[in-house]
């Protein structure tokens, strides 16, 4: 409490530590949260957070729309889903990671992420997503249960450095098409094994600045054609190597 006071300058407006350090010694003003609208703002300490192992509620209510707000990390929680409308009200984020929550009932991408014109990096692995692919945007959504089409024009003229939806978990279907859309994009890594992508691998020589490809247990086929230096991975494929 006394990291928040300080880190937002309650400890200076509403006076919390001033004649206590004490939060529950009846000096801390609104500190259930009834001091509403007090007009705080700073970054709340991360470290300082995670310790807060008895925390049962966090409302932050009437900060909306959080429209500087660049960075979520929600990583190894127990979170059971993502609310419908909850990007909505993060217009300027960058960065979203909720990696590694055993969600409850299988997860579902929300549309409204596409309000998030600025984001660059959404990382979703291993929470129980079952859901068509996103083809709106990609980052990391390995470990999950998609499935469906990646359209030939997904993540052309993005900003995407790595893709990872390798290994989804489903046993019935997965994700598929042909890898024709990664020359639309600028590429270090890409990561699409244990999939059903099929049909002839692309020519990414263009692609300079990727280092590495992991496309392992696919139904690929044809010559591989990349950068030289690169890490590629094309095991279970047993076409590849020959013409398609």
């Amino acid at each position: 409490m006394k990291s928040i006071a300080d880190s937002t300058g309650a400890a200076k407006s509403l006076g919390w530590g001033v004649r206590s350090p004490d939060p529950c010694g009846g000096t801390w003003a609104g500190r259930r949260a009834l001091q509403r609208r007090g007009g705080l703002s700073g970054a709340l300490p991360p470290a300082d957070l995670s310790l807060l192992t008895s925390l049962v509620e966090l409302d932050l209510s009437f900060n909306e729309p959080l429209t500087s707000f660049r960075v979520l990390d929600l990583r190894s929680n127990r979170f059971l889903n993502i609310p419908d409308g909850f990007f909505s009200a993060f217009p300027a984020l960058e960065t979203f990671a909720i990696d590694d929550n055993d969600m409850s009932d299988p997860a579902v991408l929300q549309n409204d992420v596409t309000a998030c014109r600025r984001l660059r990096s959404f990382s979703a692995n291993n929470v129980n997503m079952d859901d068509i692919f996103p083809n709106f945007f990609g980052n990391s959504l390995a470990r999950n249960q998609l499935w469906g089409v990646v359209r030939p024009d997904f993540g052309v003229n993005s900003k995407i450095k790595f893709l990872d939806v390798g290994a989804q978990n489903s046993r019935y279907s997965k994700l598929t098409g042909i890898l024709r859309f990664i020359t639309g994009m600028n590429l270090v890594e890409l990561r699409v094994d244990h999939n059903n992508f099929f049909g002839p691998l692309p020519d990414a020589t263009h692609l300079a600045n990727l280092r590495r490809v992991s496309a392992a247990t696919n139904d690929l086929c044809g010559i591989p054609k990349f950068p030289a230096g690169t890490d590629v991975d094309l095991g279970g494929n047993p076409k590849v190597g020959r013409e398609c």
